[in-house]
């Protein structure tokens, strides 16, 4: 066997070389693509958590508006009621309403009163 010459060496190194940078751009392709889909995975799994996180302080939001109009009809509902207990109340005893009254205004001038 005969060695090889400088020039077929270097050929061969040339040759090789060309196949590496081949492997090499095809590895960073590779690497591209999986980080573009990894990225695209973890977009739409933080977007789904914050639709699911929507969905969630709407229904809570909802939950509160009823709630809070429920109280506020029974608030005019007991408002009413107590309106009505008064009125009967003074058409039942008109001068004691009137004093009552009258009792009421004296507290509130006397508290005030400036000294």
């Amino acid at each position: 066997m005969a060695d090889p010459t400088p020039q077929e060496d270097f050929a061969k190194l040339s040759a090789d070389l060309a196949v590496l940078r081949a492997d090499v751009a095809r590895l960073a392709e590779t690497l591209t693509s999986f980080a573009k889909a990894e990225g695209e995975a973890a977009a739409e799994a933080v977007s789904g958590r914050l639709r699911e996180g929507k969905a969630r302080a709407e229904a809570t939001a909802s939950g509160l508006m009823d709630e809070g109009a429920a109280a506020l009809e029974e608030a005019k509902l007991r408002a009413q009621a107590a309106g009505n207990d008064i009125g009967a109340a003074i058409e039942r005893n008109p001068l004691s309403a009137v004093a009552a009254a009258l009792g009421v205004g004296f507290v509130l001038g006397l508290l005030t009163r400036g000294r």
